[in-house]
């Protein structure tokens, strides 16, 4: 029996070791993260807005409320029970999130080779039932020495580091310091707040050191483990000042730490003084990087490699704390649990993040409950336009009106057609109202190439209008001047006209109208929100509004804008959508984004439980934009075919398909064509004279990849 057993302990963790290599596939290069992008606690509301669930943005209680919600619950919306999140929550998500970030920009500019877990659960660490009998056989969170506190069996590790030279590195982040000036607190008050959290951060940090040394005592029981203390709101002198009259503390952080001199504390820990600004956490300076270089040579490097720390040994860690049978989970507020290790699951969930259900801020919500007859709504992408049209749309479809979707000119063509598709969605998937597809119409024009078509426009739509009533809904409203003269002579003909449009341009409305400016990033992560708000129309021509801040945490920051370059060895022509080399290696990335847990085995795993699911992108969920002339032929195009992308040219007749996404291929379109379709990876042709517009990057729901021609 105990041969069998070792024989399978052999063969599980051998696939462990598979699993991970082919998850990871530089883990002898780089530096990974688990999860790929740190996801936070976003206090909302849980609503019904004309019969459809919407998830109201809340900020958490505690914090100031710039809103407009409405003094009183309108009949229209009713509240249910709220996601609970507390200011404590924010503000932990927020330092957290702010030293991974500057450990990520530090690891990348050293070229360390580690992998960093966040927010690891001591149960989770091998604890997928699947693997309970392989586990069994290896040193578990559950199975600590009876010298240990009992207590000790449960908790977590904030951060941790399996570095491939200095073993293991353990952080404990504390968030403190963020609001002192908020509560008025004296010096005294401070001090003694400092003082509790660094004994707090001691003892968990025993209790972690004490966990990896029993995880790890099969294999290596001597590995060095370096523990630090992170508190990135207090400066250095805060936390000097604050130990310096208590002995006893010090005694116990010299030797949590590692040192023999009290002097030193302060600056084994993460302070601010090593961080950017937290107004700005993204600008991270090269000042900043050398600060923190220095953290880091004080606090690990300056100890020199640990002895025990073989390339086998880093990839036996790396197997058991991050392969398949250890769960890195991600807080959500939708069940299922999710689990996201490798970039591919982290693009994923980014992207339902931001569009698996509706969410709206607490004045859009009010906006729809106020409901104007007529309205433009402006404001740059992603600020949530279309979701405020779909849903005032759905309330009119529900009193029993004809709603007409009217798109206006081919700018405005596929955004209207998704309206169009999501609106028939609803209806089919409401069995409870009487609405049928026959109150639901479709109507393109082309206000731009025939100056004809507006008044046609007008006259067909005054024809439909019941009893001197229409409901009309126009996304992506343009030409401005034509558009203007549209709903001026609209109104004349049709007094008691419903009509809400929206454009990105501010000045795109006509006189007279109501116009709500929608600024605050909704739709997009902000890692393609700083790309969005560069663009010329906002910071030079001033025809966009710029984004206002959101006044409430993103889930995510989303994952790093990836940028590719049309230059080097084997890469020929003038732009990047007529080379072959380029085709490949855009394919080569939209590949490894399709490595996921269902072809390394993990979905074996996962999908067992009740409470997981796998993630997994669709070719679908990819999209790329150019500028010019792309056809099936094109050097891009053969580069993605050669490379087993299934891949097709948008032209006319596929307007419908792309709008509802129907194949499973990754379309290939003019930026100006697909204004209205969201898209979880969107890649980007960038050329020679022409940025990459804001209409392009803001398609983007999760990764956006940019392929620029040689500079």
């Amino acid at each position: 029996m105990g041969y069998a057993q070792g024989v399978i302990a052999t063969e599980t963790q051998t696939f462990w070791l598979q699993w991970v290599e082919a998850a990871f596939p530089d883990l002898e290069s780089q530096a990974y993260f688990l999860p790929p992008v740190y996801v936070n606690r976003v206090p909302m509301t849980r609503q019904s807005v004309g019969g459809q669930d919407v998830w109201v943005l809340q900020h958490a209680p505690g914090q100031a409320c710039q809103s407009m919600e409405p003094a009183t619950t309108p009949p229209v919306v009713s509240i249910s029970q709220p996601f609970l999140v507390q200011d404590s929550d924010t503000r932990d998500d927020a330092a957290m999130q702010r030293v991974l970030l500057h450990l990520q920009r530090l690891f990348d500019q050293n070229g360390e080779v580690l992998v960093g877990i966040s927010q690891l659960q001591f149960g989770q660490y091998l604890g997928e039932p699947c693997y309970a009998a392989e586990a069994a056989q290896l040193p578990l969170p559950a199975n600590l020495p009876p010298d240990l506190p009992r207590n000790w069996k449960k908790g977590d590790f904030d951060v941790l580091l399996i570095h491939r030279h200095y073993g293991f590195v353990v952080c404990e982040v504390k968030s403190f310091g963020e609001n002192v000036r908020e509560l008025d607190l004296t010096q005294q008050d401070i001090n003694s707040n400092i003082k509790r959290k660094l004994r707090q951060a001691v003892s968990q940090l025993d209790k972690a050191e004490a966990m990896l040394s029993h995880l790890v005592s099969d294999v290596c029981p001597d590995l060095r483990i370096t523990k630090t203390i992170a508190v990135p709101n207090l400066p250095t002198a805060w936390v000097q000042q604050a130990i310096s009259d208590d002995p006893q503390l010090s005694q116990d952080l010299c030797r949590c730490l590692g040192t023999s001199d009290p002097a030193d504390i302060a600056g084994l820990c993460l302070c601010c003084d090593q961080l950017s600004d937290p107004k700005t956490p993204c600008d991270v300076s090269s000042h900043v990087l050398r600060e923190l270089g220095h953290w880091w040579q004080r606090r690990v490097a300056g100890a020199g490699p640990d002895r025990h720390m073989t390339f086998d040994l880093y990839k036996t860690l790396l197997a058991r704390f991050c392969g398949p049978a250890t769960t890195v989970s991600v807080k959500c507020i939708f069940p299922p649990r999710v689990s996201v290790k490798t970039l591919s699951q982290a693009v994923w969930w980014t992207g339902e993040c931001y569009t698996a259900v509706i969410t709206l801020f607490p004045e859009q919500v009010h906006l729809l409950h106020t409901a104007p007859p007529t309205l433009f709504v402006t404001g740059p992408p992603g600020t949530g336009k279309t979701v405020v049209l779909l849903l005032m749309a759905i309330q009119w479809l529900r009193c029993g009106h004809h709603v007409y979707v009217v798109s206006t000119w081919k700018g405005s063509r596929l955004a209207c057609r998704v309206l169009h598709h999501l609106l028939l969605q609803t209806i089919k998937e409401d069995p409870t109202t009487a609405v049928s597809s026959e109150h639901l119409h479709l109507l393109e024009y082309d206000f731009f190439n025939d100056k004809k078509d507006a008044d046609k426009a007008v006259k067909n739509l005054s024809q439909a209008a019941t009893g001197g009533e229409l409901f009309v809904i126009a996304d992506e409203a343009g030409p401005k001047h034509d558009v203007q003269t549209f709903l001026d002579k609209l109104l004349t003909q049709i007094p008691q006209l419903h009509l809400w449009a929206a454009s990105y341009y501010h000045e795109a409305a006509p006189r007279g109208w109501q116009e709500e400016h929608l600024t605050r990033p909704l739709r997009c992560p902000p890692t393609v929100v700083r790309e969005v708000e560069k663009d010329s129309e906002i910071t030079e021509y001033h025809v966009v509004h710029p984004y206002s801040k959101r006044g409430v945490a993103d889930q995510t920051d989303g994952p790093p804008v990836t940028r590719l370059y049309h230059r080097g060895q084997g890469h020929t022509s003038h732009l990047p959508q007529d080379c072959v080399t380029c085709g490949r290696e855009v394919a080569s990335f939209l590949h490894s984004l399709r490595v996921d847990a269902t072809e390394n085995g993990q979905a074996s795993s996962e999908t067992s439980r009740s409470d997981s699911t796998p993630l997994r992108l669709q070719w679908r969920d990819m999209l790329m934009l150019y500028w010019g002339d792309v056809t099936d032929i094109s050097g891009m195009v053969t580069g993605l075919q050669e490379a087993g992308i299934p891949v097709k040219v948008m032209k006319d007749d596929d307007i419908e398909d792309v709008a509802t996404a129907r194949s499973d291929v990754v379309w290939v379109a003019s930026g100006d064509r697909v204004r209205g379709l969201e898209r979880k990876v969107v890649v980007c042709l960038e050329h020679h004279t022409i940025f990459v517009p804001l209409h392009w990057m803001s398609r983007c729901t999760s990764q956006l990849v940019i392929v620029s021609p040689d500079d």
